[in-house]
């Protein structure tokens, strides 16, 4: 079968299912009880008067990669059989509901989002809603152990598992370790640190045209473990602090940030947007300066930095590019300006990490996207010499814009595309990332092993 972009032989979770001493039979089988949302389910029937489910979890876990553990384990008197005395896997009853996914109020602040973003990762569930209880959503001993572990290294939070036992959503947690005023500061440093710790050489992403990386955070649960991955932020959003004045100089400030934190290559690049032009940029740049970039992932920019950059915008637009394609601008009726109370109305009203947003980083986020599109427009294409991961938004009938054979004159090398059905402003969605992320991590992975053996010759 095949789950969130990965392929799974279920005869072989079932064989490490049936080494785990008390079963007596095993069966999995891939269920899709909540639409779009297709998640293992194990069935076990022991031969003895109790079964550790959460031991019988930990055993699967470590005998096999974390998208091969089933989501729930259920435990039956006898497993339901055909007339021909084979498993009836179709009369296998729904999960206990206690472990399926419920998702309440989404996040409201950029912690938040980082910490609904963690719990899924480590749940594997598609999404977390800030009041859902992560053991009750099959969270355990094991996993909860590598949720502080996570915790700890991304918020620099020292969070403990008496504290996560007692305060286990996200909700409870998010004021744990920090004084008045730091998550909104913590949104809007140069450097995001959404994983900074792993093996391998880093990801790093580039903002997309408002200037903000929080974005990026769903790629957590489905970028390798071992590779750590930082989002890149724009200047701007702190207080007093210029715009850059052009591409050169916003290179240099990123090239400058990235190898702050990996000093030689090869790198690693990703950009949605806005963000894929100046991924491109600085892969060329790193290029010329005799580095190596063993990944360049674009998700839909055109060569000017977005997919309809060239043309003039209206404030609407403006401001739908800044807060992340919200549709309430457009359909404000009149064609006057909307005034900032209005705009800060209209996104307390959406809710999620914008509405915690202060008046002067919103209209921070409105001068730098302003800004963005002006340096995109005045920037010459540069040339990459190197293959190119290309994921393009579907277009108003759903297929391919042809936006991704638009930079064959920049990449020498092969462009990869992946057609996702999904819209550009829909792309950092749940349901586009489990899409597309699939496609980005095998590319990180095997863009790292490659580049891996040819050091090894």
């Amino acid at each position: 079968v095949k789950i969130r972009g990965f392929r799974i032989e279920l005869g072989e979770i079932e064989a490490v299912l049936g080494h785990f001493p008390g079963l007596s039979q095993v069966a999995v089988v891939a269920r899709d009880d909540q639409p779009g949302d297709k998640r293992l389910a194990a069935y076990v029937v022991t031969d003895t008067d109790t079964l550790d489910t959460e031991a019988l979890r930990a055993h699967t876990a470590g005998l096999l990669p974390e998208y091969m553990v089933p989501s729930t384990f259920t435990v039956l008197d006898r497993l339901p059989l055909t007339t021909n005395g084979k498993v009836d896997y179709r009369a296998l009853p729904a999960p206990d509901t206690a472990t399926t996914i419920r998702t309440g109020r989404a996040p409201r602040t950029p912690r938040e989002e980082i910490l609904c973003s963690l719990f899924a990762e480590i749940l594997g569930v598609p999404a977390v809603g800030i009041d859902d209880n992560f053991f009750e959503l099959g969270g355990h001993s094991l996993s909860a152990t590598r949720l502080v572990s996570r915790v700890r290294a991304i918020l620099g939070v020292k969070l403990s598992i008496r504290s996560l036992l007692n305060t286990p959503t996200v909700a409870a947690l998010s004021n744990l370790g920090q004084a008045d005023g730091e998550e909104q500061d913590s949104a809007l440093e140069h450097v995001l640190n959404l994983r900074p710790v792993g093996s391998r050489p880093p990801l790093f992403c580039v903002h997309p045209g408002g200037g903000m990386a929080w974005c990026y955070a769903g790629l957590l649960r489905y970028a390798p473990k071992e590779f750590p991955v930082y989002g890149l932020q724009a200047r701007g959003l702190g207080v007093d602090e210029p715009l850059s004045a052009d591409m050169d100089e916003l290179i240099e400030d990123y090239l400058g940030r990235i190898r702050a934190i990996q000093p030689s290559g090869p790198y690693s690049l990703l950009g949605w947007s806005f963000g894929g032009k100046v991924a491109h940029t600085l892969a060329a740049r790193l290029q010329q300066e005799g580095e190596q970039v063993s990944l360049l992932a674009v998700l839909d920019s055109g060569t000017g930095g977005h997919a309809s950059s060239d043309r003039s915008r209206s404030q609407r637009d403006l401001l739908e590019l800044a807060f992340d394609g919200i549709g309430a601008f457009s359909a404000e009726a009149g064609d006057e300006p909307i005034e900032m109370p209005r705009i800060l109305e209209i996104l307390k009203a959406h809710g999620g990490t914008l509405a915690s947003l202060e008046e002067r980083t919103v209209a921070a986020l409105i001068d730098i996207t302003e800004n963005n599109l002006r340096i995109s427009r005045g920037a010459a294409t540069e040339h990459f010499d190197g293959n190119m991961i290309f994921i393009e938004a579907a277009g108003p009938d759903g297929g391919s814009t042809g936006l991704a054979e638009v930079w064959e004159p920049y990449v020498s090398g092969r462009i990869e595309k992946h057609v996702t059905p999904f819209k550009h402003m829909q792309m950092m969605s749940a349901d586009a990332l489990a899409d597309i992320a699939p496609v980005l991590a095998r590319a990180m992975k095997t863009s790292s092993d490659g580049m891996k053996q040819a050091r090894s010759h």
